[in-house]
């Protein structure tokens, strides 16, 4: 039985240009890599290589999960014209690194092979390789490992985490489309199962799609070497040079920026996100003509437009924090963070509750719902005085103690950080939808998004670690010699309390709004606002006061309003931190965070997190139409009655069966698995597996947690409210 499908020619529906390892395959990758230039310092080669693999999921005889490679792929040279190999077992591929370390070693050279979702990879190949280093950069998620002299790097991160097919459609310039859906992942396939051209060719396009996609980045950063670990690392690059390529003074500012390890660990557990959820009193209920509006940039907005903490912590006495609570969280020279208990809390609103209870470090007869704390006891929580502020509007309480206050001088972002956000966002905007400067306009519509990303990471993390004895391990953070590495870091452009304070002002200026609209509020989402009922006036006027802190930036920092405010390629001027209206639904149905239907248009959406929403509205819609009767009147009815049942369909009894869900569950599999298998073929074989992923198609249900039933019964039965001021 063949167990590869002859080569295609190029008019064929699937052509195959790969060459199977075992026929010449490291020649030919040597050959490739030897027409290289290898560039000084680090004697990297300056090529796309890549490595990908294909695997098969199924229980043992025993019922223990395995994860079974099939097929690899590695390619080296420019997408179209990419050299790429196969092999069908491991163990070739370990010996095809065996070959291309001896030539990397033989000419000084070294090669970066990019692999998308390293993390899944490098489950079935950690224990063929010998492995010099491996870089983790959360639980078994390594950011780079290196065997001999090839270093692998994910290139999922350096993409931003968008995936393959995105990528060859949106991103480059010459386009290479990866295969799609021509290869059933729920087909049991071993290294001895025949492919047809059409799955070889699906294996093929995922390698032409990667090199192609490096190959531009080494042409956009000048060579491979320059090419970051990450896409969070452009923006990195790009705010340090500025600071430090320009501001000779900026070193001696950052040693003024520090932070005791108490401190910090008190502004890490601060650190809150953004703000998610619906009016719980309104989950389940279909309601119509709701107003959808969404903040243009708030993260960056409010990095280029509001003050922040601009020096070191002073810490404060209790006796005098408590005395002075109220005079301290208004003052208009210091930031202010601090320990906060409260006794006996209720709500003051019957639609909003902003206090997180995953961030009470002690909570004591809570009511909750949606994560969110309605009603408590007594609570304990780190706060801002952001925070403060907007918990006294939605919240009363009995008894409050502050502890552990401190207190940071107030000032804005330094000049090059601001720029650098205005100037991300300014070739955003210009470049949006300008034919032949599609990467130029992801790089920089990423770049203004990890803007953000870069302020909040943690320098104080645990330590994941890999070796192949222990295999993947992790130890706890030390917090006092972290918190002192970072305040001595060389080079260090960031302060921790910036990153808390950015979600800080963004939480404060989205629950201003629900507090404007009040009981026409039914949902939000860290920089949106859903809502019924006229309130035009108020988001009139908070974009009044937007475009004013603009251009008292400006201002401040004379630069031209043209610049902070551009204009798109069709003429149109964009404005940072404004509320635009995006138009309103003629239904609209939540079941929680990140679960909700709308109508608009006479169109069905869908937004839900942890499955795909294309699919799972199709299924949706399936159920719809089959309650349809034979005849209707017209087409428009038929829509309509459609949509209808759509939404009586979307309640928290639906599950969403696993082909529509489209979303998996990963069990790692550490430990050596044996025996036979059967393929969809019905040919039996003996298998070996070193290690691997066992990946799951799981079902979905949109079931709603007991704690928000209880809450919304409570709420439409017993509870009892003063108005919001």
């Amino acid at each position: 039985m063949a167990l590869i499908s002859g080569m295609a020619s190029s008019k064929d529906e699937y052509p195959v240009n790969m060459t199977p390892y075992r026929e010449g395959g490291t020649e030919k990758i040597l050959y490739r890599l030897s027409c290289a230039e290898r560039l000084a310092g680090k004697n990297w080669l300056n090529i796309p290589v890549s490595f990908d693999t294909e695997n098969s999921s199924f229980r043992d005889n025993e019922g223990s999960p395995v994860g079974l490679n099939y097929i690899w792929m590695f390619g080296v040279g420019e997408g179209k014209t990419a050299t790429v190999i196969y092999g069908r077992w491991l163990e070739e591929f370990r010996a095809l690194t065996v070959s291309v370390n001896e030539f990397l070693s033989e000419t000084r050279s070294r090669i970066i092979c990019y692999v998308h979702f390293l993390k899944y990879d490098f489950s079935f190949i950690k224990k063929w390789l010998h492995w010099d280093t491996v870089f983790l950069h959360g639980n078994r998620e390594p950011l780079y490992a290196v065997s001999g002299r090839i270093e692998f790097r994910d290139s999922l991160v350096l993409a931003g985490g968008v995936g393959l097919e995105y990528i060859g459609n949106e991103v480059l310039r010459t386009k290479i489309h990866k295969a799609v859906g021509d290869l059933d992942y729920e087909l049991i396939r071993c290294p001895q199962t025949p492919l047809t051209k059409k799955e070889l060719h699906y294996c093929e396009m995922d390698i032409r799609v990667l090199n192609q996609y490096i190959q531009e980045k080494i042409e956009d950063d000048g060579n491979i070497s320059k090419i970051p670990y990450t896409n969070t690392g452009y923006v990195r690059n790009y705010v340090r040079n500025k600071c430090f390529g320009h501001h000779a003074q900026y070193t001696a500012f950052m040693d003024k920026l520090t932070l005791t390890p108490d401190a910090y660990l008190q502004c890490e557990k601060a650190f809150m996100g953004g703000a998610v959820g619906p009016n719980i009193k309104y989950v389940g209920q279909v309601i119509e003509n709701v107003q959808s509006y969404d903040i243009k940039s708030s993260y960056p907005f409010v990095m280029v437009t509001r003050y922040f903490p601009m020096g070191y912590p002073r810490p404060v006495p209790d006796e005098y924090a408590n005395a002075n609570i109220e005079s301290l969280t208004v003052s208009e020279k210091y930031c202010v963070q601090f320990t906060l208990e409260l006794w006996d809390l209720c709500p003051k609103t019957d639609y909003c509750y902003p206090i997180s209870r995953h961030k009470c470090s002690k909570a004591i007869a809570v009511r909750e719902a949606s994560g969110r704390v309605i009603y408590a006891s007594y609570i304990k929580i780190n706060c801002t005085e952001l925070d403060y502020l907007t918990w006294k509007k939605f919240y009363t309480w009995e008894l409050c103690r502050v502890s552990r206050l401190r207190i940071f001088p107030k000032g804005y972002l330094p000049r090059p950080i601001i720029e650098s956000v205005l100037h991300f966002f300014h070739e955003k905007t210009t470049l949006d939808g300008v034919r032949g400067k599609e990467q130029a306009y992801m790089i920089s519509k990423n770049m203004l998004n990890a803007s953000y990303g870069m302020m909040v990471e943690k320098p104080v993390r645990e330590d994941f670690m890999f070796s192949g004895e222990k295999d993947f391990y992790k130890t706890p953070p030390d917090y006092v010699k972290q918190v002192l590495d970072y305040n001595k870091k060389q080079r260090r452009f960031l302060y921790y309390p910036w990153g808390v304070w950015i979600t800080a002002h963004a939480r404060y200026r989205l629950y201003e709004a629900i507090a404007a609209v009040g009981e026409d509020y039914r949902y939000c989402d860290t920089d949106c606002i859903k809502f019924t009922g006229d309130h035009a006036d108020y988001f009139k006027r908070a974009n009044q006061l937007a475009l004013e802190d603009l251009q008292a930036l400006s201002a401040r920092m004379n630069i031209s309003m043209d610049y902070i405010a551009p204009r798109n390629p069709k003429g149109s001027q964009k404005f940072l931190g404004v509320w635009e209206n995006e138009g309103t639904y003629t239904r609209f149905k939540t079941l929680g965070a990140k679960r909700y239907m709308v109508e608009e248009n006479g169109q069905l959406k869908l937004t839900v997190a942890g499955t795909n929403k294309k699919s799972t509205l199709d299924y949706i819609k399936r159920q719809a139409l089959a309650k349809q009767p034979l005849t209707v009147s017209g087409h428009e009815e038929f829509d309509t009655r459609v949509n209808t049942d759509a939404f009586e369909i979307f309640d928290s009894e639906l599950a969403i069966p696993p082909k529509y869900a489209k979303r998996t569950t990963s069990t790692f599999v550490d430990t050596e698995r044996s025996g036979f298998v059967t393929d969809y073929l019905g040919n039996e074989y003996f298998y070996t597996s070193l290690s691997g992923v066992y990946v799951e198609p799981a079902s979905y249900s949109f079931s709603i947690t007991d704690e928000m039933v209880d809450a919304i019964m409570w709420l439409t039965h017993d509870g009892h409210y003063t108005e919001v001021y």
